[in-house]
């Protein structure tokens, strides 16, 4: 057999192994998906039930929309004053705007964070700053106009179907982001901080509110957002919150197909990265929840490509930049640190090459390392607000967290509730994990993963990263795989390590998604260099697992179908009604009670966004003080007096299982059935209050306190 025969036969063995494997791993998925994807007919047929528009609706949406568009312009002219410094290319392309952007967006956050000490939460001071924004924007634009470089390449059909798969996702998101909020960690704080914030004038921690002592870089956007919105109307407040958040999700696809095209990949290949990560459903429920996850994986894929160029070049600019990018994410989520881990590893290993390089131009060991490690001391520096004020308020830079490590006290929260919490984040991906779990973790979290269980990960990967691990792990065995793209997968997959031994919430995953993304079109690329029909087949698989994540989301945002109240169709009251069970309960609050009522909130979400009176409420551990008053009482007068020393003059409870003896926290194994049951009836008299019921039903229950 000649060469060339041969050739073409191991090429066309590798098209029908890769085929079978994406058909397999494609149809293993879809038989996880008969929750989403099964009910997508269903789903579709009441979409457009009902109104679709109205002028005043709409209006509130869009003028929402172009508030976060002008925001993002004030982010990129912020941002060029600082990327000018070291950005030596000087022509305009994706990764240079979604760095200026993103760099201008960390400016806002320690602007807002200080203008907050200083009780300048106000509207003079929102439209001061855009239009300072705003101008540099238009100077900064102008001259990447003048220098802008046309990419004289076609695109080809395959690369239009995944630019347009991409639209079309980002269309559901923003669609999806401009509604009402209603997701549960946007009602906790990432949309209810901002407004307590603009009520107050400042960033002064709200009492029982543990989230306030994060850091809370991307809520300070929100913070301007609702600012420049309210200006008028609440409606057009919170849909200016949701499209600013969404921005940085079309700013990490394109900081994705600018990294791929530094490797000189096809423009065509370059989106396919992008589309790879936006058709991960989890990433249409974050950028459409005012989720702060796509942002901090923007600020970690910008700090992963700087420390990349740092090593093959050691030009300090890289190190600044991965210094911003470090610093930024730090003020969004501790977690970074696990980054700056695995990237401390890079450091040292770039110093050990150092060492043994026999070239003429020796580089010194002590400077890589000392340039390295204050690289990571600067990024604390930049993010370091954020935590000096938590400590100056508990006692810990790091509470609420591990406070076993390092104590804190703050009202709501002690030692062994974060334990607890730690102990709940570890039941993400199943409480009992043997050897097998987390060998078998990259598998499951590709086929089985599922929203809403933490068994299941409580998100949906999808099949592509499965896929691009083999090609990953084929490349790098029998190619020169790019030093640079090592780099990414070696933090990628140290990262993955903290990630199985902490808390295996897939949405914690998304920060390292876009280096794996670049990597598995760079390695498509070096394994079909010369085997185009092999090239198309990848192209053609890949394109399908896209086609599945878009299938999963699409379920998802009918079956939430946020189209109408977005479109004016339908009101944000019967649209919240729809999406949230206890909605009735807070409009009645809001508009019967009297406004010095304070309501205590019980296994309520802690929503307190759509909230407008005083209330109390346990962070994340809803029945705590329940469990313990009714540990306490002797009796039912006893824990409604209480009550009442908390200045609590209502209480709103979801009671389904609380009130269950085999699901409830009242019972307490230690305790005879009797003693239990009497802590139950205690604690169904108080929360059931028939005499002075305001409104029940099965599941809820509004009670004054006699």
């Amino acid at each position: 057999m000649s060469k060339t025969s041969e050739n073409k036969s191991n090429s066309n063995f590798a098209i029908v192994v890769f085929f079978g494997l994406t058909v397999l791993l494609i149809g293993v998925f879809l038989s996880s998906r008969s929750q989403d994807i099964g009910k997508l007919p269903e789903f579709l047929g009441r979409l457009f039930n009902g109104n679709l528009f109205s002028f005043a609706g709409f209006a509130a949406s869009l003028l929402g929309l172009i508030i976060a568009f002008f925001i993002v312009a004030a982010w990129f002219g912020l941002g060029k004053l600082v990327t000018r410094i070291f950005e030596k290319d000087e022509s305009f392309n994706a990764l240079n705007f979604a760095r200026s952007c993103a760099f201008g967006a960390a400016i806002c956050s320690l602007v807002w964070f200080f203008a907050g000490l200083l009780g300048g939460y106000n509207k003079l001071t929102a439209i001061a700053f855009l239009v300072v924004g705003l101008g540099l924007a238009i100077y900064f634009a102008g001259k990447d106009w003048r220098s802008l470089k046309s990419e004289k390449v076609s695109m080809t059909v395959s690369g239009k179907i995944a630019v347009g798969s991409i639209i079309l996702t980002l269309f559901l998101t923003v669609v999806s982001a401009l509604a009402p909020p209603t997701a549960k960690d946007a009602l906790l704080y990432h949309t209810a901080l901002p407004k307590t914030f603009v009520a107050q004038g400042g960033n002064q921690i709200v009492e029982g509110n543990i989230a306030s002592f994060l850091a809370l870089g991307v809520e300070m956007q929100n913070v301007w957002a609702m600012l420049l919105g309210n200006l008028f109307s609440t409606r057009t407040g919170e849909a200016a919150v949701g499209a600013t958040v969404f921005m940085f999700a079309p700013l990490l696809l394109l900081a994705i197909y600018g990294w791929a095209r530094d490797f000189e990949i096809e423009k065509h290949w370059a989106w396919l990265a992008a589309l790879i990560v936006a058709t991960i459903p989890t990433f249409y429920a974050v950028a459409s929840s005012v989720y702060v996850d796509l942002a901090l994986a923007l600020y970690v894929t910008l700090a992963i490509h700087a420390f990349g160029k740092w090593w093959t070049d050691l030009e300090n600019r890289w190190l600044v930049c991965a210094a911003l990018a470090l610093g930024a994410a730090l003020s969004i989520k501790l977690t970074t640190v696990f980054v700056i881990a695995a990237l401390a590893l890079i450091v040292l290993l770039r110093a050990r090459q150092s060492q043994n390089d026999e070239s003429s131009e020796k580089v010194n060991i002590g400077s890589v390392l000392l340039k390295g490690f204050g690289a990571f001391a600067l990024a604390g520096l930049i993010a370091s607000p954020w935590y000096l004020r938590t400590w100056a308020k508990t006692g810990s830079p790091i509470f609420p967290f591990y406070m076993n490590l390092w104590k804190g006290t703050a009202t709501g929260w002690d030692t062994e509730r974060s334990a607890l919490f730690q102990i709940m984040n570890s039941n993400y991906g199943g409480s009992q994990k043997n050897v097998f779990d987390y060998l078998l973790a990259p598998v499951k979290i590709s086929l089985w993963a599922q929203p809403e269980i933490p068994q299941f990960y409580d998100g949906v990967l999808g099949v592509s990263f499965l896929l691009g691990a083999i090609l990953i792990v084929w490349s790098w065995r029998r190619y020169a795989f790019p030093v640079e793209l090592k780099i990414a997968v070696g933090v990628s997959g140290i990262f993955f390590l903290f990630w199985l031994f902490s808390s295996e919430q897939l949405r914690y995953l998304l920060p390292i998604v876009p280096s794996l993304a670049v990597a598995t079109v760079a390695a498509a690329n070096l394994i079909s260099s010369e085997k185009p029909m092999f090239r198309k087949s990848i192209y053609a698989g890949f394109l399908a697992t896209a086609l599945v994540g878009i299938l999963t989301s699409a379920a998802w945002f009918a079956e939430k179908n946020p189209l109408r109240v977005v479109f004016g169709g339908e009101s944000r009251e019967d649209y919240l009604t729809r999406r949230i069970d206890y909605y009735g309960y807070y409009e009645v609050i809001n508009n019967e009670l009297p406004p010095d009522a304070r309501v205590w909130l019980i296994n309520m979400r802690r929503d307190s966004y759509h909230l407008d009176r005083a209330y109390f409420s346990d962070y994340l551990f809803e029945d705590w003080t329940l469990k313990k008053l009714v540990e306490e009482s002797k009796d039912v007068n006893e824990l409604r007096q209480k009550a009442k020393q908390m200045g609590i003059t209502h209480v709103l409870t979801r009671h389904d299982f609380l009130l269950d003896y085999n699901r409830t926290v009242i019972v307490d194994d230690k305790r005879a059935e009797k003693e239990n049951r009497a802590k139950l009836k205690m604690a169904e008299e108080f929360i059931l209050d028939r005499a002075n019921t305001i409104r029940a039903d099965e599941k809820f229950s509004l009670v004054k306190l006699p």
